[in-house]
């Protein structure tokens, strides 16, 4: 599963809802919605847009599953980026080399 960028508030409730301990409050409403966006939460909106509930999905929790520690998607973790980087930079160094022989 990819990783999703959630904010630290995000994270909190994911892990709230998890454990079913999460209150509802006005504050987390952007939160919610990104909850909902990305598949993890889904809830019934009240006419003013206020949540008056809200759960964990399935999504929700095999993303826990698989992100524990809920880490936010990193460059770095793309293995394929570190290769390229690696032979590019490999290969500017020889093209370096040959011109410098000439």
């Amino acid at each position: 599963m990819n990783k999703i960028y959630l904010t630290k508030r995000a994270k909190e409730i994911l892990r709230l809802l998890n454990e079913k301990k999460y209150k509802l409050s006005d504050n987390d409403k952007d939160d919610l919605i990104l909850l909902e966006i990305e598949g993890l939460g889904s809830g019934k909106k009240l006419v003013g847009q206020s949540y008056c509930t809200f759960i964990i999905t399935e999504k929700g929790k095999a993303y826990i599953y698989s992100n524990p520690r809920l880490r936010n998607p990193s460059i770095w973790d793309d293995k394929k980026y570190i290769i390229n980087t690696i032979i590019s930079v490999i290969s500017i160094i020889i093209s370096i080399i040959a011109i410098c022989k000439k």
